[in-house]
């Protein structure tokens, strides 16, 4: 056992030394003022500090799809570039006003959502009085190739509260409304970034990519996928600006 664990820490220097890193960043909403009953303040961003990041980020890196990092980081052993990847969780629809400066920058985005509030009726639980969501009609609007359509369960529940059976039911229901859309991709964001090995699991055996919010940074795929919240409230406690 103890020469696995030397093997692994050997393998995962070699990683560093040969591969830059490929940064994932999450955001959520997106708006000129904050408004305390459509948003919480630890998942909003001003427009003009987001357009400032992104530029800022963008000086900094490449920006590609999600789904092309992970064939990155599947495949690649040497990477000289320094790649960055933009998703966004909840599909608040305040983020459909940032997608225009999106694509003029040429910066492509996964769009995490939980389909129950595509109706524009439902409230997610705990939430504020008066949340906002993309509507369906809107969403299946959305088919630049520079948008890609990603799970966020069907609710916004913490998937570690849940029996293995109601997380797989989650999923399935989550799946089946938005893989009719042109641009969804099998890859699930966890709420709140919590997981287990149950979930690991279940992702696993449906051949869905785990997407983590754990702060982490991606040399190689490791089961999931690691993020960085780029949100105003948690910048001050990362260093992608370094």
């Amino acid at each position: 056992m103890h020469c696995f664990v030397i093997i692994r820490k050997i393998k995962k220097k070699l990683n560093k030394l040969c591969c830059k890193p490929i940064e994932v960043f999450v955001f959520h909403a997106v708006s000129d003022r904050f408004d305390e009953t459509l948003n919480q303040r630890a998942d909003w961003t001003s427009t003009d500090e987001f357009k400032t990041n992104i530029l800022a980020l963008k000086d900094k890196y490449l920006f590609i799809s999600l789904d092309e990092a992970f064939r990155k980081l599947k495949r690649d052993w040497i990477r000289a570039i320094n790649y960055a990847v933009l998703t966004c969780d909840d599909g608040f629809a305040s983020v459909i006003d940032i997608l225009p400066f999106l694509e003029k920058q040429q910066i492509p985005v996964t769009l995490f959502v939980n389909p129950k509030y595509l109706d524009g009726v439902s409230k997610r639980e705990g939430y504020t009085d008066n949340p906002q969501y993309i509507l369906k009609e809107d969403l299946w609007n959305l088919k630049s190739p520079l948008i890609t359509i990603g799970m966020h369960g069907y609710e916004h529940n913490d998937a570690t509260r849940m029996t293995k059976e109601e997380f797989f039911d989650s999923v399935e229901r989550c799946k089946k409304i938005l893989e009719s859309h042109p641009r969804y991709i099998p890859y699930y964001a966890y709420t709140w970034g919590n997981y287990s090995e149950m979930t690991q699991q279940v992702l696993y055996e449906k051949r869905i990519v785990p997407v983590l919010t754990d702060g982490e940074s991606n040399y190689r795929y490791r089961q999931g996928i690691g993020r960085k919240p780029i949100d105003s409230y948690y910048l001050n406690k990362i260093s992608v600006f370094n």
